[in-house]
């Protein structure tokens, strides 16, 4: 597993980062300082995979040595809907087993990853549901191997704690207190956990994309334009109901666009494929990240009407390839786009709002360059990596000198 893993990590293709003259290599004979990234390695795809080969493939390699440690378990088959406590049953009994027994090897083998290669800081990814209970796991033997620890946390973690019964919700404040430093991804994060009780230690890190990944916006791409929606494997979440529901609507029963769905598994490939829409809609199923970056590149619209998002790389992404987006004002995202800004909001659920945003889109080319061009002005505002990975780079120091103040 652990060569499958390095082999995964170093063909992960190295981001195109331009020079800083601030960061300034480690000499040879300088020993690094060791930090061990504790979470989902591939084959799993996602969000904080990125986030974290973002981060091994940055600048930052040249003054720290990355560790991976991999929490990932085996894919779920045909499963759209990966919310709550009950999605690890969804794989079936098999992949259960399968999960449980490579999730007890992780944990077991961490401590010695941490002995033997003499890590001198630990950084976990953690999310909601059963993924915060393991990363809890992973931060008591980090403490009791005397590790400084930093914890980024992401998922929909508000709807995960106030769901929670009390005594429940005691234990996730014990989990949330327990990191030196607590990463969480936006503001809005920031203030929703000084609710739970954690008010100190907590850097605000945003997703971010590399400034030389921003493709500048020159004009329309396709006639008719083509229209993106990443399903995955949390579609329910997502919004597919929603997407198909606008498509049904009178309004866009002869709107001239393309409409093409990425990471469609079953049982939603069926479900539109019987759904009898007016439109030709095409189908992908996962693949690799460079080929979605690719796809992004190559359309103009890109939906993401989503009942709940932590801080969506996918968005960060669709931006930075020049599309004109809606979205729904979740998680981190008003903090990324403001509605007739960066993007057009619509609230969660509202197939007609959809419905009308993609209408409006498909019929006028200058609202898409505009949003297009805005959204991309805004990421070098705030969400480029050479702006974020300052913020995470002073943690490191705090921590490694001994202060986690």
């Amino acid at each position: 597993m652990r060569e499958r893993l390095a082999t995964s990590i170093a063909a992960a293709p190295r981001r195109a980062y331009p020079p800083r003259r601030e960061l300034t290599p480690v000499p040879d004979h300088v020993t690094k300082p060791r930090i061990l990234m504790v979470g989902p390695f591939p084959p799993t795809r996602g969000g904080v995979t990125t986030f974290m080969l973002n981060v091994m493939g940055s600048p930052l390699a040249d003054r720290y040595d990355f560790i991976a440690h991999t929490t990932s378990r085996p894919a779920k088959k045909n499963v759209v809907d990966n919310y709550g406590y009950a999605a690890m049953f969804r794989g079936g009994p098999g992949r259960l087993i399968r999960a449980a027994w490579a999730t007890f090897w992780h944990l077991l083998a961490f401590p010695f990853v941490v002995f033997f290669r003499r890590v001198d800081l630990v950084q976990i990814q953690s999310s909601d549901f059963q993924t915060f209970w393991e990363s809890c796991l992973y931060l008591a033997m980090a403490k009791a191997l005397r590790r400084p620890t930093m914890l980024r946390l992401g998922g929909v973690f508000d709807k995960f704690y106030e769901g929670s019964s009390p005594r429940v919700q005691a234990l996730i404040r014990r989990g949330v207190a327990a990191p030196d430093i607590l990463i969480v991804q936006s503001e809005s994060w920031r203030r929703y956990l000084a609710t739970v009780g954690r008010s100190e230690n907590v850097i605000v890190l945003y997703n971010s994309v590399p400034e030389a990944s921003i493709m500048p916006v020159e004009g329309p791409r396709n006639d008719p334009p083509r229209v993106l929606f990443f399903a995955g494997s949390e579609s329910v979440r997502k919004g597919a109901q929603v997407v198909l529901q606008a498509l049904a609507t009178p309004e866009l029963a002869d709107v001239r666009a393309a409409f093409r769905f990425l990471a469609v598994i079953e049982p939603l490939a069926s479900q539109i494929g019987n759904a009898g829409l007016p439109q030709r809609i095409e189908l992908e199923g996962f693949m690799a990240h460079a080929r979605f970056i690719e796809e992004l590149r190559a359309a103009d619209i890109f939906l993401m009407p989503s009942y709940g998002e932590g801080f969506p790389n996918s968005l960060l992404e669709a931006m930075a390839a020049g599309l004109a987006c809606v979205v729904t004002p979740v998680g981190a995202v008003p903090e990324i786009a403001d509605d007739e800004a960066e993007a057009l909001v619509i609230e969660p659920g509202n197939a007609r709002a959809l419905a009308g945003a993609i209408r409006r889109l498909a019929e006028d080319e200058g609202l898409r360059l505009k949003l297009a061009r805005s959204a991309q002005e805004r990421l070098r505002r705030q969400f480029v990596a050479e702006r974020v990975l300052d913020v995470l780079e002073g943690g490191y120091r705090r921590l490694l000198a001994g202060n986690g103040e």
